[in-house]
C-alpha cells in the first residue's frame, strides 16, 4: 500500500465531483426511508423452514450488506450445493416507492469514501442482509456437483435460513468452512479448463480513505476468494442450462476479440517473453 496525503483535499475534491458529474444520489428521500423501515418489520410467512440447514457467509471483513450464504452436502461421489441469495423481493413490491427509487439507482455504487446505495441501509445492511443468528428471507438453489464438475440444478425454493457464522476472507480457517468446500472449487476448475476457459484475475485496485489522505494499493484475489467465485460459477451455470433447456430467461454473450485487440496481446505476450504459436 502507498499512502496518499490529500493535504489540499483535491482527491476528495474528485470524487465529488464525480458524484456531480454522473449525478449521484446521496441520501434517500424521508419517505422511502419510511418505507424501508416498514417493509423491514414484515413478518416472515409462507416461507419453508430450512433454518436447521448450517449456510454460512464468506465475505469482505468489513461487508454487512451480505447478498449470498452457503451449504455444501456430500451425496454419494456428487457435491450437493446449496446456494442461498438474499430474497430482496419480500421488502420490495413492483411499482412501489422502493422498487422506483432502486430503477433510478440502478445498483449500489462504490466509491473510496463511502457507497451510493440502491436500497436503504434498514434493508441492504439489516433486514434483508444474511447476517447470522437471525432469520432472513433467501431463494435457495440446490445444484449437485459431480465429481468431473458437471453441474445441475435440482431445485429452487423460497425458504427462510438462519446463517451460523459470517465468515471473512482475511482470517477464514479451513476449519469453519464446511466439508467439501475446496474439492468443489477444484471440481469447478478442472471443468472450466476442460471447457477452455480463460480465467484471469488481475490484482483489484483499492483506494482506502485514511486519517489525512488515502491509502493505494492493488491486492491479488486470494485463494479462498477463487474458491468462493467457484460457488457462484456452479450455481450460474446450473441456473443458466435450465434456463437455456426451457427456451427462456435472458442471456449475455461477448462478442469475440477483433484482430486489433489480438494484435496488443500479442504484443504484450512477446514483451513478456511467452511463446505463443501462430496456427
Amino acid at each position: 500500500m502507498k499512502t496518499v496525503k490529500d493535504w489540499t483535499g483535491a482527491l476528495a475534491s474528485g470524487l465529488d465531483a464525480i458524484r456531480l458529474q454522473y449525478q449521484l444520489p446521496s441520501a434517500f428521500p424521508a419517505e422511502v426511508e419510511d418505507a424501508a423501515r416498514a417493509a423491514a418489520r414484515r413478518p416472515l410467512t409462507g416461507f419453508a423452514d430450512r433454518t436447521a440447514t448450517p449456510f454460512v457467509t464468506l465475505d469482505p471483513k468489513s461487508s454487512v450488506d451480505l447478498d449470498q450464504a452457503f451449504a455444501i452436502e456430500q451425496s454419494g461421489s456428487d457435491i450437493v450445493l446449496h446456494y442461498a441469495i438474499a430474497d430482496v423481493g419480500w421488502f420490495v413490491s413492483p411499482a412501489d416507492q422502493l422498487d422506483r427509487e432502486a430503477w433510478a439507482r440502478g445498483e449500489t455504487i462504490y466509491l473510496p469514501d463511502g457507497k451510493v446505495r440502491l436500497y436503504p441501509a434498514t434493508l441492504s445492511e439489516a433486514a434483508a442482509s444474511l447476517l447470522p443468528d437471525a432469520d432472513k428471507p433467501a431463494i435457495i438453489f440446490t445444484v449437485r456437483v459431480a465429481p468431473d464438475g458437471e453441474v445441475a440444478l435440482e431445485s429452487v425454493e423460497r425458504a427462510k435460513i438462519r446463517s451460523r457464522a459470517k465468515l471473512a476472507y482475511a482470517d477464514v480457517r479451513p476449519s469453519d468452512l464446511p466439508a467439501g468446500f475446496p474439492e468443489l472449487a477444484e471440481r469447478i476448475a478442472a471443468a472450466e479448463l476442460r471447457r477452455g476457459a480463460a480465467r484471469i484475475d488481475p490484482p483489484q485496485q483499492e483506494l482506502i480513505k485514511v486519517d489525512g489522505g488515502f491509502e493505494l494499493g492493488f491486492r491479488p484475489m486470494s485463494p479462498i476468494e477463487q474458491s468462493n467465485a467457484a460457488m457462484s460459477l456452479a450455481a450460474n451455470l446450473a441456473i443458466a442450462r435450465m434456463l437455456h433447456d426451457n427456451r427462456t430467461g435472458l442471456f449475455r454473450t461477448m462478442a469475440e476479440p477483433g484482430k486489433r485487440a489480438i494484435k496488443r496481446l500479442r504484443h504484450s505476450a512477446t514483451a513478456f517473453g511467452v511463446d505463443w504459436p501462430r496456427r
